[in-house]
Order: structure tokens, then sequence, then C-alpha cells
């Protein structure tokens, strides 16, 4: 499989306003998602054929609240409403990248669905920083398949603000279509197909 943007995270407050919106202008439309465990969020997932976004908001204020990504969510929305808040990419292993980086190792788990993350806690205070992730052998990538997209062409780029070279070394001299420009660290766009999403 390699290093690569496996999906793009849209905080919201209200999972089908945002559905709403992304459809709008995306033209693509949320599906499956369901509750995270022990992380007090839940989500619904926009398929892009290469890659995905999640809509993510908070589904048990106080569970949120002890879970790095649950309190991210919960900041975002408090300070600035809805809008992109993170990323991550897929790797095949995370115990080299936690190593290399001296992060945390946790699990997350949907449905049934498990996976691998590191960088975790990094990436919701640095949000130019992607987190990494790997899913469990015959967990499927949840946007299905990678030629389902309706057309939607697939992760094209992300748009981040902050420090370039530091991005470079979190992200261990991978090549991702990530464009980085002057800023406080964030997630400002991403390119879906010839289509775009800022916020």
């Amino acid at each position: 499989m390699g290093v690569r943007i496996d999906h793009v995270i849209y905080a919201c407050a209200d999972l089908d306003a945002a559905a709403a919106r992304v459809e709008a202008e995306l033209g693509i439309a949320a599906g499956g998602g369901g509750r995270h465990e022990r992380i007090g969020t839940h989500n619904r997932i926009v398929p892009l054929g290469g890659g995905y976004l999640e809509l993510l908001a908070v589904a048990d204020p106080a569970e949120a609240a002890a879970s790095d990504l649950g309190r991210a969510v919960q900041a975002r929305i408090a300070a600035t409403g809805d809008g992109l808040m993170g990323w991550a990419v897929a790797v095949d292993d995370v115990e080299p990248v936690a190593a290399r980086l001296g992060t945390a190792i946790s699990t997350i788990a949907r449905s049934g669905l498990t996976a691998h993350l590191t960088g975790v806690a990094e990436a919701m205070r640095e949000p130019l920083l992607p987190f990494f992730i790997a899913r469990d052998p015959g967990v499927a990538d949840p946007a299905g398949s990678r030629g389902g997209d309706g057309g939607a062409g697939g992760i094209a780029w992300v748009e981040v603000s902050g420090d370039a070279a530091r991005l470079e070394d979190w992200l261990g001299g991978a090549s991702l279509p990530v464009r980085v420009v002057a800023g406080a660290p964030g997630v400002r766009a991403m390119g879906v197909g010839e289509r775009e999403l800022r916020g």
C-alpha cells in the first residue's frame, strides 16, 4: 500500500447539516459511519474514490472530553464552528512511525472495524500535522471500493498552513500531494478531483 492520504476530517456540530453542505459543494452524498467506542464521537463517510472525507461530531460530550480526538472536535466547534480540522495518512504499520516520532499508539473501533493510530495527540494540537493510521488485516477502507467514487476523483491535494519543514520532518520524507501556506497551523482546504472544499 505504501504511504497515502487516507482521509480529511471535517468537524461539525450536526452531521445532517454538514452532510447537506458537503453534498451541495462536492456533489457527493455522505453515508455509513457510526459511533466510535470510548472516544465520544460519531461520523459519516463521504467516499471520494481514493480516500474519504470524514464528517465528525460529538455524540457524548463527557466521553469526548476524555479523548484527544473528542476534545479537538469540541474545541474546533466552540472556537470557529464547522470546518476542516485534521487529516490522516495511511501506512502499513504504525509501530515504526511511532518509534521514529516517539508517539503513543492507540486503537479506534467502530461497529467491529478497528485501526491503530499514532500521532493523534500531536496532530490535534498542531493540525498542520497528520496522524497515521493502519487498519487491521481484513478491515476494508471505510470509503468502500476505490473505484466507487461516482466520478469524485479522489483526494487530489490537501492544503495546510504552518511550518513546511516541521511537516516534512513529521512525514519522514514521504512524498504526498500537500500544499503548505503561511499561517497558524491548520487544514485550509482539500481538492476532490477538479473541485475543492475550503474551511
